[in-house]
């Protein structure tokens, strides 16, 4: 890992988040620019066009600093504690809901999977 590489990586990601933040802005769409920059990025890397070591340095190091990311979040919650008090139920069925919905749709989409790679190796 050295500084160039981090260095590297960084501009990337920033020219990603830039760019579809732009996109976003031109379109006059609401959609979430971090959310657009990570298909992009993921667009670039299944075509080749970003190869995986252009960015595992910074991604490895923006990984292991995650924690700090989610501080303001953090701190937000405690902020509107009195609001989450109020609607604990609503909060807690959302997140049990969509968490088994995340399961299962997870799991249907492997065995799936799974039954295609079977079928591909006995023919």
């Amino acid at each position: 890992m050295t500084a160039t590489k981090l260095l590297q990586g960084f501009a990337i990601l920033l020219l990603l988040q830039w760019l579809s933040t732009v996109i976003i802005s031109l379109l006059e769409i609401p959609f979430p620019p971090p959310l657009l920059g990570m298909l992009i990025l993921t667009a670039l890397l299944c075509t080749g066009i970003i190869k995986e070591n252009y960015i595992e340095d910074i991604c490895g190091a923006l990984i292991d600093k995650m924690a700090l990311l989610f501080l303001p979040a953090g701190v937000s919650m405690i902020l509107y504690l009195d609001v989450i008090k109020a609607e604990l139920l609503p909060i807690s069925l959302t997140l049990v809901l969509s968490s088994l919905v995340i399961l299962s749709s997870t799991a249907l989409v492997l065995e799936i999977l799974l039954r295609k790679k079977e079928k591909g190796g006995q023919q």
